[in-house]
C-alpha cells in the first residue's frame, strides 16, 4: 500500500495542466449577433493573423456572423471579415454573453471564447479548463442545497462523461454542448459554493471499468425503485450498468407521477402506429405492469417501443401502468428518466444518510474503479 501511495505522489507531481475543453454555448439556439460584456479582468482579441484590440472590466462589444465570417464592433470601430476570433485572458477574468433576441440570463462565464460562423449562425465556444467546467455542470445538473458527498458523486460522473465524449460535436467546431444532449452547463456556479469544493476534493478522479476504460457514466433523476439494464434502453449491454433494486429513491420528489390524456387522443395515437385497430384491442389496453422493458404490448399485433412512447407522449419514464377514468386514460408511473446507471435522487438520499461518494458510486455501477485520470496508462500496463 505504501508503494502504491508513493507512485500516486510521484505521478501527481508530473501532471501538467490539461488541455482545455471546448463547450458549444447556447446549443440549439440560432442567432446572428451577441453582445459580450467583460465582467471582471482583461481580454485580448485575436484572429489567426493578428491582434485586434484589448478590452477590460465593464467594457462590451458586439459579435455578428455574416456570409460565413465574423465581425466585431468595439468603441466605434468595425473589425470585419474574420474567419475565426479568439477572446482570451491570462488571469481569472469573467464575461457575460447576451445573444440577440434571447432573454437575459445573468450567466457568468470564465476563461476564453472562440467565435466563428457555422451553418449560417454565430457559434460561440467557451474554452475552459476541465475542472472549472465540471463545477459549472454540477450546479446546472444538481441545483443547490445538496450534501457535499452527493456533489462529489456528480463531479466524478460529470468528469468521466466529459472525457469519454470529447469528440461528440467535433464536426461542429467544439467538443461538448451546454445542453441536455451532453451535460447542462450554465457557466460559473454562482449559487452553490459546494460545487467548486466538491470538484477540488475529487480533482482528476474518474470511473473506469474492469479493463480500465472510461465508463459510460449514465445517470437519471429517479429510477422509481429499480434501475434498468443498459440493453433495455439502448439495446447494448454495459457490464457496469445492470438492473438493481434501489429503495433510497422511493420517497424522493420524482419517485411517482401521473399523467392523463383523453381517450380520443390515446386511440388516435395508437391508430397512428397502426392503420387498423379493432374494438377488442381498444378494450385490452389497460392491462400492464409497473415495470420497464422494451415494448408496450397493446395486443398480439401491436408493440410500441416504450422509449418512443415516452418521447411521443412526454412521459417521465417508461415504468407505468394504464388505467381508465371516464373519458381519460391515466398513466400511473414510477421514476423520472431512462433508469440506467446512477439514480440521482437515490444518491442524494444516500449522501443524507452519510454514505461516502465512493460507496455511492460503487452502489450504482458494478465492478468499477475510481482512479486519477492521469494514471489510466499505468493501470492498463
Amino acid at each position: 500500500m505504501r508503494q502504491f501511495s508513493v507512485l500516486i505522489f510521484l505521478f501527481s507531481s508530473l501532471v501538467v495542466q490539461a488541455d482545455p475543453v471546448l463547450i458549444g454555448m447556447h446549443y440549439g439556439q440560432s442567432y446572428l449577433r451577441a453582445t459580450v460584456k467583460i465582467n471582471k479582468g482583461f481580454y485580448t482579441i485575436y484572429t489567426d493573423e493578428k491582434k485586434l484590440f484589448e478590452t477590460g472590466n465593464g467594457q462590451s462589444f458586439d459579435i455578428t456572423a455574416s456570409s460565413g465570417m465574423v465581425n466585431l464592433f468595439y468603441n466605434g470601430t468595425n473589425f470585419d471579415s474574420n474567419k475565426k476570433v479568439y477572446i482570451r485572458t491570462n488571469d481569472q477574468s469573467e464575461f457575460k454573453v447576451q445573444p440577440a433576441g434571447q432573454k437575459p440570463n445573468g450567466r457568468i462565464y470564465t476563461e476564453n471564447i472562440i467565435a466563428f460562423s457555422h451553418e449560417g449562425h454565430l457559434q460561440l465556444v467557451n474554452e475552459i479548463e476541465l475542472e472549472n467546467y465540471v463545477s459549472g455542470v454540477i450546479e446546472a445538473e444538481s441545483g443547490k442545497g445538496n450534501e457535499l458527498e452527493y456533489y462529489k458523486v456528480q463531479s466524478v460522473i460529470s468528469r468521466t462523461y466529459a472525457l469519454n465524449n470529447l469528440t461528440r460535436h467535433i464536426q461542429e467546431g467544439f467538443q461538448l454542448c451546454d445542453a441536455t444532449h451532453c451535460q447542462v452547463f450554465h457557466g460559473k456556479p454562482t449559487s452553490e459554493p459546494l460545487a467548486a469544493i466538491s470538484t477540488n476534493a475529487t480533482k482528476d478522479i474518474i470511473i473506469v471499468d474492469a479493463d480500465i476504460n472510461l465508463i459510460t457514466a449514465a445517470f437519471h433523476s429517479n429510477c422509481g425503485g429499480r434501475t434498468v439494464n443498459a440493453e433495455d434502453v439502448w439495446s447494448k449491454p454495459l457490464t457496469y450498468c445492470v438492473s438493481k433494486s434501489d429503495t433510497f429513491c422511493l420517497h424522493m420528489p420524482h419517485s411517482k407521477w401521473e399523467k392523463s390524456i383523453t381517450r380520443e387522443r390515446w386511440h388516435l395515437y395508437l391508430d397512428s402506429k397502426r392503420n387498423e385497430f379493432s374494438d377488442t384491442a381498444h378494450n385490452s389496453l389497460f392491462a400492464g405492469h409497473m415495470s420497464r422493458g422494451l415494448y408496450y404490448s397493446a395486443d398480439s399485433t401491436l408493440k410500441i417501443p416504450l422509449r418512443m412512447m415516452r418521447e411521443d407522449l412526454k412521459l417521465r419514464s417508461t415504468s407505468f401502468k394504464l388505467t381508465s377514468f371516464g373519458d381519460e386514460i391515466v398513466f400511473v408511473g414510477n421514476g423520472f428518466g431512462h433508469g440506467v446507471g446512477l439514480c440521482q435522487e437515490g444518491a442524494m438520499r444516500m449522501a443524507q444518510l452519510d454514505y461516502c461518494y465512493e460507496d455511492i458510486i460503487h452502489y450504482y455501477y458494478k465492478d468499477v474503479h475510481l482512479i486519477p485520470r492521469y494514471m489510466m496508462w499505468f493501470f492498463k500496463e
